[in-house]
């Protein structure tokens, strides 16, 4: 009986000691089964987070075309303000910018995390809706633009931004359009020189006009058009010296400009010359004004 006992004890000690070597084995030496992947554990990109809405102390701006052949004004679109921020908890470089037509892609590209855009929304984005699904009068009317941010790692996100409006103006007739111009004869007598002041043209009715979508044309004595620079810009044979409210980055009702020669002599000592001044909304190509004056 005793040596049964022995023999016991020493087979449950060489048990004990067999199952703890196994246990020692290194899971990462031991290669994985078939069938099996190792476990690793993957670093967490984050998507960036977005937020938008709407700056309605801003208002809207309508922006009309004229028909000369119709004799008809309509509304062609709006501006709208809109304001995002963008944060990336991992610190990604991202791409960012606004879908205008909800075609996931980015129409209009901006560069800061957090800032305003202006954005031009043309007339066939707006939707109009019923009052009550009785009656279908229609009133206000709606249009939605997504902001959307990429970062480096590929990962996306998105934001909606649902912007109301009231209906816009009526289409209407006459000779009267929207936006309304005036040009005179400019301080200063014409030289020989070629830094002459020529005409002054002011803005005596419409809406703010982002300089970033004007270009303004003149005509001397009907010669061929010449593109004057816009203020601050250089390089052209005439250009702008903006007058009124100079510090922001629109043209409004009371501001003007005076047409300045720039390294050319458009009209001569003594000359009296007849400046035709085209007036062009490069955003959507419509002539705004054609206004004529004499610098003398």
């Amino acid at each position: 009986m005793q040596m049964i006992r022995a023999i016991n004890v020493l087979t449950l000690a060489s048990l004990l000691i067999l199952t703890g070597c196994f246990g020692l084995v290194d899971e990462e030496v031991a290669p994985p089964a078939e069938g099996q992947t190792p476990t690793t554990n993957a670093v967490l990109n984050h998507p960036p987070a977005v937020d938008v809405f709407e700056y309605v102390h801003d208002g809207m701006y309508e922006f009309w075309s004229y028909d000369t052949t119709s004799n008809v004004s309509t509304v062609i679109g709006a501006n709208v303000s809109l304001y995002h921020a963008v944060v990336d908890v991992d610190g990604d470089a991202l791409v960012l910018g606004w879908d205008l037509d909800l075609d996931g892609t980015i129409d209009h590209n901006v560069t800061a995390n957090s800032g305003f855009s202006v954005l031009f929304v043309p007339s066939s984005q707006w939707h109009a809706y019923p009052l009550s699904s009785n009656t279908g009068l229609l009133t206000n009317q709606m249009t939605s633009l997504a902001f959307i941010a990429i970062d480096s790692a590929g990962n996306a996100n998105s934001q909606f931004v649902h912007v109301n409006s009231p209906p816009f103006s009526p289409a209407h007739t006459g000779t009267h359009a929207l936006y309304q111009f005036g040009a005179e004869d400019a301080n200063g007598d014409t030289t020989a020189g070629t830094e002459d002041n020529l005409v002054r043209v002011t803005m005596s009715q419409g809406g703010d006009l982002n300089w970033a979508s004007i270009s303004v044309k003149i005509s001397v004595n009907n010669g061929a058009p010449v593109t004057c620079d816009n203020p601050g810009a250089t390089g052209g044979a005439c250009g702008l010296v903006e007058f009124g409210a100079t510090s922001d980055q629109v043209w409004s009702v009371g501001d003007g400009v005076t047409v300045v020669e720039s390294g050319q002599d458009l009209c001569s000592a003594g000359e009296t010359c007849e400046v035709k001044v085209t007036i062009t909304d490069t955003r959507v190509g419509k002539t705004l004004s054609e206004s004529t004056s004499f610098a003398e």
